[in-house]
């Protein structure tokens, strides 16, 4: 179903990861990516199970993401929306949510890495303040590079002792 973005989209739903969710997201996984990393998903849900959001459409999942912190630092491991809903504000919306999950966990840097052909997801990343930082040679399985990218800024955690 391809999706006229002129047209009315039905409400988006972004809320956290349900292992129910696991089969759709797995769906969505091999269609952005061409591979199936979805195992590492269940590890980081065990780990991380607040830093996991669906967004869905119709109780359909059409997107996802998945953060983690590390040492202090947030990092986006993945965000991906189905092929027909690109375009119409979901990855953008994704986003957003993680970056206030994560800054809100005191992070005061986020990272991520994106594929070096992939404009349309750098210009989404830099529109919310990710600068490029670092490239990684052969990154991906088809031996495309890695931008790595990374936003510091705001952190809740800071904010909130200073009321």
């Amino acid at each position: 179903m391809k999706v006229n973005k002129r047209l009315y989209i039905p409400q988006v739903i972004i809320r956290q990861f349900s292992i129910n969710d696991f089969p759709e997201v797995r769906a969505l996984e091999l269609d952005a990516f061409n591979e199936d990393n979805s195992m590492y998903y269940i590890e980081l849900y065990q780990f991380f199970p607040d830093s996991f959001y669906v967004a869905t459409v119709n109780n359909k999942v059409v997107g996802f993401v998945v953060g983690l912190i590390i040492e202090r630092v947030g990092r986006i491991f993945s965000l991906a929306v189905l092929r027909d809903y690109r375009g119409s504000g979901i990855g953008k919306a994704l986003l957003e949510k993680i970056i206030d999950v994560l800054e809100r966990k005191g992070v005061k840097k986020i990272r991520l890495e994106v594929r070096e052909d992939n404009e349309v997801a750098k210009r989404l990343y830099k529109s919310m303040n990710f600068k490029e930082v670092d490239i990684i040679p052969y990154y991906y399985k088809d031996g495309c590079s890695a931008i790595v990218m990374e936003r510091e800024g705001f952190s809740w955690k800071n904010y909130s002792r200073n009321l």
